[in-house]
């Protein structure tokens, strides 16, 4: 195979890559083309003759699936240096950092590790190690500060729901890792049966058996994933309490005006009409949600501007008429004691029926570059960040878990008992036990397992994401952030409900169903009966990325053997040794 060949295999599969996740032709992606995106990769890296070849393929790979999904990062305002032209690198880079830990296994004339003086053959795992390696690189584009948990091989599996259901044990890495091993497989029947080599007989034989111990495990793998998920989709969830929200999409440019009169009084207007709907329900609204950014001016030292404008119907007048709590996107702005050092954060505020401030959260997973600048502290950070972009101050990261409780509805379905005649404790008891326990993650938090899973464990019963995607213009990036978020419901077991500016406002259930949404770009209300399911522990929401670590544990040993090989043999037949005096 040449090596132009092996580049525009590597290129397919990134088109493809692409392709799977959620775009303007497959809408919430396609788990047919993600389980085969990454067969004309894994052709090209088995013929690698070296870790730069290696490293080459794997690398445009991610450029290209990058650019191809994530196109419309080059639409936010004059951060695309950053968003798009950085982001693609630096995907680029760790993708190529996997292909060295991918091909080293397999570098020299004798791949193999001797444990025991039992011979293993890496070649014969190689499928395995290919999917582990896609896990190892997905991880370390999902995590820390300038994770990016976009552009992974199970955005594709939205559609599939029975396949999604196993997020609840292995978040999406164990999506994540059965179509990477799929898709090694396919390329194994590929090559295994090609005419060439069946003039070597005993190498065929060889390649034969490892191709059907391969087949073997992977469908025992597909039988007990699907068998699970369809399992989990049949089972039912108990409905304790329902949230009666009006969730507004204004459908506003955030950077059209530096005012927020017009947002606010077009939301307004979609309220009245959402409030309206529910009382000719002969419902009334527990809550009205609107999207992230909608207030300009920084609370709470803008407290009473509110209470004037819009001219027309002031904001806290609108909020006491219609007499239910209002969760509203704005800065917040926190002071400290001596009134000389002040955060300004990206909030949450929560206004109760009387249009008094209850309370905030202040988003604590930030963007890297647009909404916080590592370093700005220092004067040639911030003069080049002024230079290159025209900004050079950003938000403060929240430190604090905050919930909320928000009066709900007994649902029809609920066992809990109906009392009369109820004293006042009991009352108040009673009143409590209604309560929706809400989280609000901000803009992307609601991508992250490691922002959500927080606020499960601190007995968040519902994840209400506000957010406003709009300057990315495009409905590929809405849908993209839908379907990374939709993860969290089914790890937890735990209601989506999601308020944005253009979309995709939508409410999930707790297997990843979309229950009620309104289209994309266009304005509009939903009046969401946001359903609150008896809370439960997952083996995800226990142990987190549990699979994750354990897969690139395994990884790194496999690194650590290999290397073990090429240093003086009695070094390591004394560290084996000791290894193998271990019980367990």
């Amino acid at each position: 195979m040449t090596l132009i060949f092996q580049v525009i295999c590597a290129l397919f599969s990134g088109i493809m890559s692409a392709l799977s996740m959620p775009n303007e032709i497959f809408h919430f992606g396609s788990p047919v083309i993600a389980f085969f995106a990454l067969v004309p990769l894994y052709l090209a890296v088995k013929k690698a003759k070296s870790y730069k070849v290696c490293a080459l393929l794997f690398a445009i790979d991610a450029l290209a699936t990058h650019l191809l999904s994530s196109y419309w990062l080059a639409n936010f305002k004059d951060f695309a240096i950053f968003t798009l032209g950085a982001s693609a690198f630096g995907t680029a880079c760790i993708e190529a950092m996997a292909a060295c830990l991918f091909f080293f296994p397999f570098a020299g004339t004798e791949p193999g590790l001797k444990i025991g003086g039992k011979k293993r053959c890496m070649e014969a795992f190689r499928p395995l190690h290919f999917a582990a390696v896609r896990v190892a690189y997905e991880w370390a584009k999902s995590t820390g500060f300038l994770a990016y948990p976009w552009g992974v091989l199970s955005m594709g599996a939205f559609n599939d729901k029975a396949l999604l259901q196993s997020a609840d044990i292995f978040g999406t890495y164990g999506i994540t890792f059965l179509m990477a091993f799929f898709a090694a497989c396919a390329a194994e029947f590929a090559l295994t049966f090609n005419k060439f080599n069946f003039s070597l007989k005993n190498s065929f034989q060889n390649a034969k058996f490892d191709l059907i111990c391969h087949a073997k495990c992977l469908v025992l793998c597909l039988i007990l994933i699907f068998a699970y998920g369809t399992f989990k989709l049949n089972q039912k969830s108990p409905v304790q309490k329902v949230l009666n929200a009006v969730l507004v999409q204004q459908n506003m440019d955030p950077w059209a005006s530096d005012d927020d009169l017009e947002s606010i009084a077009k939301s307004i207007a979609l309220s009245k009409k959402g409030l309206e709907e529910f009382e000719a329900m002969g419902k009334k609204a527990d809550l009205v949600v609107w999207s992230e950014a909608v207030l300009r001016y920084a609370i709470p030292h803008s407290l009473g501007r509110y209470n004037y404008v819009p001219p027309e119907e002031s904001l806290f007048s609108f909020i006491e008429s219609a007499g239910v709590p209002f969760v509203i996107g704005g800065p917040y702005i926190n002071r400290s004691n001596d009134g000389e050092d002040k955060k300004m954060y990206n909030a949450a505020l929560v206004f109760d029926n009387a249009a008094a401030l209850r309370g905030y959260y202040a988003k604590s997973h930030l963007v890297p570059f647009a909404e916080v600048i590592p370093f700005v502290e220092y004067d040639f950070v911030k003069n080049a960040m002024e230079r290159l972009v025209g900004f050079s101050n950003g938000w403060n990261p929240g430190k604090r878990i905050v919930l909320f409780d928000f009066k709900a509805q007994a649902s029809p379905e609920s066992d809990q008992p109906i009392i009369h005649d109820l004293t006042k404790d009991a009352a108040e008891e009673a009143a409590k036990s209604l309560a929706a326990r809400t989280a609000i993650p901000i803009c992307f938090e609601d991508a992250f397992p490691d922002t959500c899973g927080p606020f499960h464990q601190a007995g968040a019963e519902l994840f209400l994401n506000i957010t406003d995607d709009s300057w990315s213009k495009t409905k590929s990036a809405e849908w993209q952030h839908f379907v990374v978020a939709a993860f969290r419901a089914v790890e937890y077991r735990t209601t989506l409900a999601r308020s944005t500016n253009a979309g995709f406002t939508a409410v999930v259930d707790d297997k990843g169903r979309v229950l009620q949404s309104i289209p994309l770009f266009e304005d509009g209300y939903l009046c969401a009966q946001i359903p609150i399911y008896q809370r439960r522990s997952t083996i995800y929401s226990e142990y987190g990325n549990w699979f994750a670590g354990l897969v690139i544990f395994l990884v790194f040993a496999i690194a650590f053997f290999k290397a073990l090989e090429l240093r003086p043999p009695k070094l390591r037949d004394l560290i084996i040794e000791e290894l193998l005096k271990i019980e367990f």
